[in-house]
């Protein structure tokens, strides 16, 4: 499973107890841009960023090949989208 920036915010939040359970039980992968994305927002409370941090331990990062760099390109000129939501499709 690839988590994308929303799924690790929302299962860090207490009222989303299932997704943090389902993460748990199926080890995810996610990019490093979503890495970046989630622990550099600069209103993170210290609750918040350790919480994020022990998801990110517990999953597998992904760094971003070549490959993937070129086909986020070609994504993003055929269509409107986020570097990020770019990347991610790719991995």
């Amino acid at each position: 499973m690839l988590a994308d920036s929303n799924i690790i915010i929302y299962a860090t939040q207490p009222q989303h107890s299932t997704l943090r359970q389902f993460s748990a039980e199926n080890s995810p992968f996610v990019s490093i841009i979503s890495f970046v994305e989630v622990l550099g927002y600069h209103k993170l409370k210290e609750m918040e960023k350790q919480m994020l941090k022990d998801f990110f331990t517990a999953a597998e990062v992904l760094a971003v090949s070549n490959e993937v760099a070129v086909m986020a390109v070609e994504l993003r000129q055929q269509r409107k989208m986020s570097l990020g939501d770019s990347l991610q499709e790719n991995i």
